[in-house]
């Protein structure tokens, strides 16, 4: 009597089983990410794959992870990358390079045969053709000279540059949703050990003043006497205001990273100029203006914070304008109470949501 054939356990495929599902049960209103689950341990167990990692290069589930908005691709990174399925970055990067292999057989090109098998020749001769690609498509753009110039002067392969020669290889030029989720994506990724003191030593220009309606981060510290309430002691705000003695702006780290991409993508459209060199800037009169009566601006109302100049313990970081996405979606923020003690960012951001929620 013949046996039947045992079907391969998922555990074996680098999923966790016993996470599954509990995993399942919190997909239930996200019926594209359940589908990706199913496809993917279907493709395993019939053998079409050795490991759920593999699902990076397989077709459909490459056009099953283009179709989720932005929920379900928040949704996607919470509990299936969680039990081992592979990041939103991996299929970005899948994506990049077979259509590359695609463009050169189209061309008649045959630069990967002729590098030979050596691999760091083979990824080198790739990421030079797509960033040919990319300009020919954005030659028009007058951000695209902004970034090219960017990306030379920053730190050779500094985190900041990496993530920037990623982007520009996805053809993500433009300042949009999509390319704050993109950094986004890129920061949980590979830039959760990018702390405070990595964004001030690499995070941007030191500065000896602050600009109204720019970026800036620093490290503070106030007098016992002033603090009256929680305190970051790395903010990253946009300055707004200020005085002779002290400023005042939108802090990003009081705010969970979906508000900070919110605000930051609607903050677009209050632009000096749209090429993003380094004097962009926020109009922060009109801005100010509109952010005290537009519920879509709440979140920059309630983490909207005033500051010391005497308090101010370190240089002056001015982060680029093409730099934004990047360093609001990097760890950099550390909380205290009035009581100096350390706070989880989670219990501050929830403070934020309560008070936007309550407008008090």
């Amino acid at each position: 009597m013949a046996t039947k054939e045992k079907q391969p356990r998922l555990q074996k495929g680098g999923v966790e089983e016993k996470k599954i599902f509990s995993a399942m049960a919190k997909l239930q209103k996200y019926p594209n990410v359940r589908e990706i689950f199913k496809e993917s341990a279907s493709l395993y167990r019939s053998k079409k794959i050795k490991s759920i990692s593999e699902i990076s290069k397989n077709r459909k589930i490459i056009n099953l992870v283009k179709k989720l908005n932005h929920s379900e691709r928040k949704m996607y990174k919470k509990h299936l990358k969680d039990i081992g399925f592979p990041s939103l970055t991996e299929f970005v990067m899948s994506v990049r390079q077979a259509s590359v292999a695609l463009r050169q057989l189209k061309s008649g090109k045959t630069v990967v045969k002729k590098i030979g098998d050596k691999k760091d020749e083979i990824k080198q001769g790739l990421d030079r053709f797509g960033e040919k690609i990319t300009d020919r498509k954005f030659k028009k753009s007058p951000i695209l000279e902004t970034l090219n110039k960017h990306i030379k002067y920053l730190g050779d392969e500094s985190f900041f540059q990496k993530a920037h020669k990623a982007a520009k290889q996805q053809s993500i030029v433009e300042r949009s949703e999509k390319s704050i989720e993109f950094y986004q994506d890129y920061a949980i990724d590979y830039g959760m050990n990018f702390n405070f003191r990595d964004m001030l030593r690499e995070g941007g220009i030191k500065r000896s003043n602050f600009l109204l309606g720019r970026m800036y981060f620093y490290r503070y510290l106030p007098e016992p006497e002033q603090i009256r309430s929680t305190y970051d002691m790395y903010p990253l705000m946009f300055i707004m205001s200020k005085s002779e003695d002290h400023f005042e702006g939108i802090n990003f780290h009081y705010m969970k990273p979906k508000h900070r991409a919110l605000l930051l993508e609607n903050m677009f459209a209050y632009l000096n100029k749209q090429d993003y060199t380094r004097n962009t800037r926020i109009l922060f009169n009109s801005f100010i203006k509109v952010m005290r009566n537009n519920r879509k601006f709440k979140y920059a109302k309630f983490a909207y914070r005033q500051y010391r100049f005497n308090s101010i313990s370190s240089k002056v970081v001015e982060v680029h304008p093409l730099d934004w996405e990047i360093a609001m979606s990097v760890p950099t923020e550390k909380f205290y109470s009035a009581n100096k003690r350390r706070l989880p960012t989670e219990i501050v951001w929830k403070q934020t949501e309560i008070r936007v929620k309550r407008n008090k």
